[in-house]
């Protein structure tokens, strides 16, 4: 009787125990725990022993990439996987790193443009966001329109002088700034609107309208019909309220703009190297290959700063040095002159840092449409 592979159906020779087409064992398919535990623990630390024999190559300028095209592909990890596994502890470490920074942050600031001459003010805040301000300055005004309402007998001098210093040691607990009677005045004027910068134009809006009404109501109210300018409202009310969120958003969307990046950056070898006829996924390996370096070396400089082992300058002295070594990786990839692979990566760099601009700038956008 013929027998077929249980996975691809491929023909089965005599007594064979793997199938020739796709490799696997020619089994009746029930596995034990311990096969599956095996091939995990296989699995995971073949990834992890190709991850690290590939990371510290990824510091020799264009190594991987030249002994990738030589054949020696099956000792890598597949290039998009490494870039994937390296972008994921670099966002992970960023994101932490962030996170603690909020957490141990004493205090923040806020400069809000008030109604007085277009004098600037900061409001200094601590374990608190601007929203919740808002919320709690207009809360004082519900409180007075709720002691309105009561009747007339109720609201007596040693009623409204009791209500009135209710409403003191609540602001007083609750809103920075009005401890202090000469900035009360001042704190009331920054709380009290809110500047809008939208597509076409700037509108100001209540506070009140900001913290009652959803973005659909305060576009109707307010009489929004430009498409931008909604988009612009609804997405400024939201990061408003929510303005981690949208931080960690961008960080989310940073991913699809290094590989946008990196896809613009090999058209621009391939036409800088267009003589020595190299497909273009040559091109795309290459930088692929240096941007995950380059990341994983940022990690490493996330990592050390974390624990004081180095300063900020060095943190901006690493991430500059990157672009040198790129120069290296063109010259012992492409194995041009010395100056001609300056020329080649001058242009390449210019061109990577405004195409770099652009499309992070592209990539806030979008974050902030879809937000």
């Amino acid at each position: 009787m013929k027998k077929y592979c249980p996975n691809c159906y491929y023909p089965l020779q005599g007594k064979s125990k793997f199938c020739a087409k796709c490799g696997q064992k020619t089994e009746s398919g029930k596995v034990t725990m311990g096969d599956l535990l095996r091939r995990l623990w296989r699995s995971t630390f073949h990834l992890e022993s190709k991850f690290f024999r590939t990371s510290w190559q990824l510091f020799v300028p264009g190594l991987v990439t030249s002994e990738f095209f030589r054949g020696k592909q099956a000792r890598y990890p597949h290039p998009m996987r490494l870039f994937a596994v390296t972008m994921f502890f670099f966002l992970f470490v960023l994101n932490f790193l962030m996170k603690e920074k909020e957490e141990q942050r004493s205090g923040g600031a806020i400069r809000i443009t008030t109604n007085d001459n277009g004098k600037i003010d900061t409001l200094a805040f601590n374990g608190d966001n601007f929203f919740n301000q808002l919320q709690h300055y207009n809360e004082l005004d519900e409180f007075r329109e709720d002691y309105d309402d009561l009747p007339e007998g109720w609201r007596t001098e040693e009623a409204r002088l009791a209500f009135d210093s209710l409403l003191s040691a609540y602001a007083h607990r609750n809103i920075i700034g009005y401890e202090n009677k000469a900035k009360a005045d001042t704190v009331r004027r920054m709380l009290d609107t809110l500047d809008l910068n939208l597509i076409t134009r700037q509108i100001r809006i209540a506070s009140a309208d900001a913290v009652r009404y959803s973005p659909e109501q305060i576009i109707q109210r307010y009489k929004i019909s430009n498409w931008f300018d909604k988009i612009a409202v609804k997405q400024g009310i939201k990061s408003l309220k929510r303005p981690s969120e949208l931080v960690h958003a961008y960080l989310g969307s940073l991913t699809w703009t290094l590989l946008a990046l990196i896809a613009v950056m090999a058209g621009m070898l391939r036409l800088l190297y267009w003589k020595q006829q190299r497909f273009y996924v040559e091109h795309f390996l290459l930088v692929l290959h240096f941007h995950t370096g380059a990341l994983l070396v940022l990690t490493a400089s996330f990592i050390a700063l974390r624990f004081k082992i180095i300063n900020d300058n060095a943190v901006n002295l690493i991430a500059l040095s990157s672009l040198i070594a790129m120069y290296f990786a063109m010259y012992h990839y492409y194995g041009q002159g010395w100056l001609m692979t300056f020329f080649k990566w001058l242009v390449y760099t210019i061109i990577y840092m405004v195409m770099f601009v652009l499309l992070f700038i592209l990539g806030i956008l979008l974050v902030f449409a879809i937000y």
